[in-house]
């Protein structure tokens, strides 16, 4: 049983990066559906086994932070708001402890790291769909995004994977399949870019950088045949790139100089007076959302939490982050590369997202303290080796 569970959230982690494609009756996205399983699944194994496996420390002040979430119900201002997002929270708790207790060895943590990869070609492959067909996602901007996905939301989910996959390509052992899940991985990095860019998101631009430094940083690790093939599917995606991304793309400066940033500008500055009226334990779980307050998210992170739950909520969701960021870089030279680099692409993307509550976030998290637990415990995986 305890192997059904594990298959099970492979597929749930598929279908994360394209989580809002597809709902299943009034039971929600199939991801919901699929998550909800996965759950029951590995409970009953773990009830038979009797046994769970001892909670990290990030693990400790996740639930802190979660129950914080829980007792600022009985201050927040939207309770309607509220009850969502801790019902979310709680369901986020429950995916970290389940990878947690069923990712116990490195080929474990690989198999997910793949399932995630796979899922993103999915967002990818419905992006460009939808740009062939000339679906935009807005009449006045030729912008493109698939999977029912929020443009800026795509392009960071599909930045965040551009490290993985490089490290899985680069990592890869011989074989047959292996050179065929090579293949699919060193392919995922021109192709995420084009998706990227199609989304025009000028965050993107900014977010990417890490992934670069971190690919550039590791190209000698690539024999040359690759790195012929890939500067040729980069260069190959070029002329199918459309003019009004570049052009949506070039505006980026003249956005960050009049501190707009799409609008962003004001609801910053909103969201600060929300918090200053309420520092130390903010307004509620999600009631950012409610009519009376902003009635829309503060697309920064960082702000939603302080505004929301309060310095007290900020401490622990820094205190999580800080955990996590020790987690990854204590972990050997080549691993400590690939989180930081997904960890930086991730704090620069939810600076204009509101992503607390989202699968991704903790997802990347739980995945990054599970990589220090298995690294650690394992002396003889060296910095040059692949996860085996």
């Amino acid at each position: 049983m305890r192997t059904v569970a594990f298959l099970l959230s492979l597929v749930l982690v598929f279908t994360i990066p394209w989580e809002d494609a597809l709902t299943v009756g009034g039971l929600g996205t199939l991801t919901r559906v699929i998550g909800m399983l996965t759950a029951m699944v590995w409970f009953s194994s773990a009830i038979f086994a009797r046994r769970f496996r001892k909670p990290h420390p990030f693990h400790m002040v996740m639930f802190l932070f979660i129950l914080w979430n829980v007792v600022s119900f009985f201050w927040c201002v939207g309770i309607d708001e509220a009850v969502e997002r801790i019902k979310t929270y709680i369901q986020l708790a429950m995916l970290a402890w389940i990878l947690w207790d069923l990712y116990t060895t490195p080929l474990a943590l690989k198999a997910a790291l793949q399932a995630y990869i796979l899922g993103a070609y999915v967002t990818i492959g419905s992006t460009i769909f939808n740009y062939l067909a000339g679906q935009k996602i807005d009449v006045y901007e030729e912008r493109y995004a698939g999977a029912n996905i929020n443009a800026n939301d795509l392009a960071l989910i599909l930045a965040l994977a551009l490290p993985i996959a490089w490290y899985l390509a680069v990592s890869a052992t011989t074989g047959k399949k292996n050179t065929v899940l090579t293949l699919i991985n060193y392919a995922y990095v021109p192709a995420a870019l084009f998706a990227i860019i199609l989304s025009a998101s000028r965050m993107a631009l900014f977010a990417i950088v890490p992934a670069v430094v971190y690919i550039v940083g590791t190209a000698n690790r690539l024999k040359p045949l690759y790195r012929v093939l890939i500067l040729a599917a980069l260069l190959g995606t070029l002329p199918f790139i459309p003019q009004s991304s570049i052009e949506r793309l070039a505006t980026t400066g003249a956005s960050l100089s009049t501190g707009d940033i799409g609008g962003r500008g004001r609801l910053w500055e909103a969201t600060i007076a929300v918090y200053l009226e309420h520092p130390l334990r903010g307004i509620g779980s999600g009631a950012l959302n409610a009519p009376n307050v902003l009635g829309t998210v503060a697309h920064n992170t960082f702000l939603s939490v302080l505004a929301e739950l309060g310095l007290i909520g900020f401490i622990l969701f820094v205190i999580m982050l800080a955990i996590v960021a020790y987690q990854a870089v204590t972990q050997s030279k080549w691993l400590a590369a690939l989180w930081t680099s997904v960890l930086l692409i991730w704090a620069i993307g939810v600076f204009t997202l509101t992503w607390e509550y989202r699968k991704t976030t903790w997802l990347f998290l739980s995945l990054v303290v599970i990589s220090a637990s298995l690294f650690r415990r394992d002396e003889s995986v060296g910095e040059s080796s692949p996860i085996r």
